[in-house]
C-alpha cells in the first residue's frame, strides 16, 4: 500500500483539494460527483476530491450522537424485498445528510461510499471498534464507528472522513457539546498498521495485509490523538506490561517534532498539574512548575529512548508526558 505523510499528501493533491473546496451541492448528487472529479486523472484523485469535499462540507452531528440510543436502524422481515428496501433507506439517509450538512460516522461513510460508486471507485464501509480513551487499554474499545476502504488496482486504501473532518469538544460529563472543523490528513490513506492503533473492524476479513488481530488491538497503548501522525513506538511493543520487581522497562519511540520536557506519572507518583485557569485563560502555575520532576532521555535522529525501573509492586500504570501533556499510557500488571 502506498502511504503519504500529511505534508506530501497535501502537496500531491493541492490542486484537487483547492477545487474540491469550491464545488457546491445543488440537490443533484450525480452532478456533484461529476463536478468534483471531471478533471481528475485517476481514481485516487477522484477519491481525494470526494473525501476533501465531505470533510469540508459535512459537520459532525454531536446532538444526534448524544441521542444514539434512540437512533433508527434498518430492519427488514421481507427477505424478497430487503435489498431494495435497504437501498431506499440508504438513499433517504444520504439525502438527509446532504440536506442537513451534518452526520455521525455512518452518515459520513455511507455518503463517501455512494459518491465513490457514482465515480466508479470500488468502496466499502467498515463497521468496527475504536479506542480513544486511556481507560481502554487491554479492552476492545467501543463498537460504534464506521469508516471506509477503497480498492484501486487491487490495493486497499483506508480512510476515515469523520475523524478527518474535525473533533468535538466535551462537556463535564464527557459528552460532545460542539464540533470544531479541523481537517486532519492523517486519516486519508492511513497505512493499516497505523490505523489499527485505534480502529479495528468488526469483520476481520476487512483487515487486509495487517499483523493485527483482536488480542494485539486490545493491548495497544493509549496514544493521544494529536500526536498519532508523528509517533512510531518501537518499545515496549504492547500497552499491557507484565514486569517483575527490579525489571527495567525500555521505552523507545520516533517522534517527528521536538519534545522539550519528558516526564512520567504513575499511580504511585505524579507531577502536580502545571496548568490552571485564571479569568478564563489557561496559564502555568509557577509553584507547581517548581515541583516538576523530569526524566533523562537520549535523542538521536528523532529517536527518544529512556529506561524505567520497576521497584514497587503497587505499580498499575505508566503515563508519559510530552511538555506537561499526556502523550502515552501503559497498563502495568506486576508478575510475582
Amino acid at each position: 500500500m502506498h502511504c503519504y505523510s500529511q505534508d506530501r499528501a497535501e502537496n500531491i493533491f493541492i490542486k484537487t483539494d483547492s477545487v474540491s473546496r469550491t464545488v457546491n451541492y445543488n440537490h443533484d448528487l450525480n452532478r456533484l460527483v461529476f463536478d468534483l472529479t471531471k478533471t481528475s486523472k485517476n481514481q485516487l484523485q477522484k477519491a481525494r476530491a470526494i473525501f476533501v469535499w465531505i470533510t469540508h462540507n459535512i459537520n459532525y452531528d454531536y446532538k444526534l450522537f448524544n441521542k444514539k440510543k434512540r437512533l433508527k436502524h434498518f430492519r427488514c422481515n421481507d427477505s424478497g424485498n430487503c435489498d431494495r428496501k435497504l437501498a431506499d433507506w440508504n438513499a433517504k439517509s444520504i439525502q438527509k445528510t446532504l440536506r442537513k450538512k451534518k452526520a455521525i460516522c455512518s452518515g459520513y461513510s455511507d455518503l463517501f461510499k455512494k459518491m465513490c460508486e457514482i465515480a466508479g471507485i470500488e468502496c466499502m464501509t467498515i463497521d468496527g471498534y475504536i479506542k480513544n480513551n486511556p481507560s481502554q487499554i487491554g479492552r476492545m474499545g467501543i463498537l460504534d464507528h464506521a469508516w471506509n476502504a477503497i480498492v484501486i488496482d487491487n490495493q486497499y486504501y483506508y480512510l476515515d472522513a469523520t475523524w478527518a473532518s474535525g473533533y468535538c469538544t466535551l462537556d463535564e460529563d464527557g459528552r460532545p457539546d460542539s464540533f470544531v472543523r479541523h481537517y486532519n490528513d492523517y486519516y486519508w490513506l492511513t497505512p493499516i498498521d497505523k490505523l489499527s492503533r485505534n480502529h479495528f473492524p468488526k469483520d476481520t476479513m476487512q483487515l487486509v495485509n495487517s499483523k493485527y488481530n483482536k488480542q494485539l488491538f486490545k493491548k495497544n497503548p493509549y496514544i493521544e490523538g494529536s500526536i498519532l501522525p508523528n509517533i512510531d513506538i518501537i518499545s515496549p511493543d504492547s500497552g499491557v506490561l507484565n514486569p517483575k520487581i527490579g525489571d527495567t522497562i525500555r521505552f523507545a519511540f520516533k517522534f517527528t517534532g521536538n519534545i522539550d520536557k519528558l516526564q512520567i506519572n504513575t499511580n504511585i507518583s505524579r507531577n502536580p498539574e502545571v496548568w490552571e485557569i485564571v479569568n478564563g485563560i489557561k496559564v502555568i502555575d509557577e509553584r507547581a512548575l517548581s515541583k516538576q520532576k523530569y526524566i533523562s532521555s537520549k535523542k538521536e535522529d528523532g529517536l527518544y529512548h529512556f529506561d524505567y525501573i520497576v521497584n514497587n509492586k503497587s505499580l498499575r500504570f505508566i503515563v508519559i508526558l510530552f511538555d506537561y501533556q499526556m502523550a502515552l499510557k501503559y497498563l502495568v500488571k506486576i508478575e510475582n
